[in-house]
């Protein structure tokens, strides 16, 4: 099976799929590709179907991993683990109306199902073994995020592919174990303390946004809003960043940039998620208003996924020993979270983070 013709299949796809985003599933282009999908997914049969099989971040077409890397497939990738699908399958019969209302599907945000001629298998969590120690797997893609990280700060760019990836381990951490003080790491280090933080602040976000109900794609970008959050501080002085002690008065300036910072910087890349670029800037805000960047003048109101962040930063920073600080016990965060509660932190968002902590017997 060549290559081209898989291609050909994926960016068609990708080109409905663009076009039903920006208009409606009922655009003559979104049918015109729609129908081109199913003529060529045709071509592809294996018998009586097409498999397509996403093994890490490899396509593979019935059994032939697909070799092309463009950006066509990239994105088809990303979807694909958006949405947590690891096996679509295309069967004979499918046309172009069944293929147009899955492409409507997978644009939108509910959880996609299976229709007669197109299957869906979805991802499940996939730790071998039972008892596996699951903080392993946390750990390893806290080292992606670092690599991602320090990669931005060099090139000024991102690979959202390990991102992608990342969030979806968390969230499938998160079903493995629901205690998610069990599934958030420990700063080992000073050093480490800005990879570890950003990657306990998605895993802490994805938690209070599912007991919200949030599920698929925008549960998928709540957690990388948590991820990108901190972006920003790429872009202040390390001495600055790492310094073991308070910051002067000068340096806590440079250092509340850093929202700023991250907010432009995202914006300037087209793959990044509008909720990632809005977390970023308002992270630092506060429910009543204060906090920075100031904006009462514009009367800008906090994000709903910007305040699970900055819930879930809060959180993470006050049971993180710092060289200035003790870190605190869960009952003393949970008594300053109670305190803060219509101040810095929505106080609805607040009793539902607390009870999700009650369910799970976290104290």
């Amino acid at each position: 099976m060549p290559d081209s013709k898989a291609s050909e299949l994926i960016s068609s796809i990708m080109t409905a799929l663009s076009n039903c985003s920006l208009y409606s599933k009922d655009h003559p282009f979104v049918s015109e590709f729609s129908e081109k999908a199913v003529r060529i997914s045709e071509e592809l049969f294996k018998e009586e179907s097409l498999n397509i099989t996403l093994l890490g971040d490899t396509l593979i077409i019935n059994e032939t991993p697909l070799k092309e890397t463009g950006a066509h497939i990239q994105n088809f990738i990303k979807k694909m683990k958006k949405k947590g699908i690891e096996r679509l399958s295309i069967r004979k019969g499918v046309d172009m109306q069944e293929f147009r209302d899955f492409i409507s599907a997978l644009s939108g945000y509910d959880k996609i199902t299976s229709t007669p001629h197109i299957s869906v298998g979805m991802i499940e969590v996939k730790f071998k073994g039972e008892g596996i120690d699951i903080s392993s797997i946390v750990n390893e893609k806290i080292e992606s995020v670092k690599e991602v990280y320090s990669t931005a700060q060099r090139f000024k760019k991102i690979d959202m592919v390990s991102l992608e990836d990342a969030v979806a381990g968390f969230i499938s951490a998160l079903k493995r174990e629901s205690n998610v003080l069990k599934v958030i790491s420990p700063v080992k280090s000073h050093s480490e303390y800005t990879y570890v933080h950003i990657t306990n602040v998605s895993i802490l976000t994805i938690f209070q946004a599912e007991l919200l109900g949030l599920k698929g794609e925008i549960l998928h970008e709540a957690g990388l809003a948590g991820l990108l959050h901190d972006i920003g501080k790429t872009y202040v002085p390390r001495e600055i960043l790492e310094k073991p002690a308070r910051l002067t008065p000068e340096e806590w300036e440079e250092m509340k940039r850093h929202p700023v910072y991250g907010a432009l910087y995202l914006s300037t890349l087209p793959e990044i998620p509008r909720l990632a670029v809005i977390a970023a800037f308002e992270h630092h805000m506060k429910f009543d208003g204060t906090g920075y960047p100031d904006t009462r003048r514009y009367g800008k109101k906090q994000h709903l996924i910007s305040q699970l962040v900055a819930i879930a930063d809060f959180f993470d920073a006050m049971r993180t020993h710092r060289a200035y600080r003790r870190s605190l016990g869960i009952h003393e965060v949970i008594k300053l979270l109670t305190e803060y509660a219509g101040t810095d932190f929505n106080p609805l968002l607040i009793e539902n983070f607390i009870d999700g902590l009650k369910r799970i017997h976290a104290f």
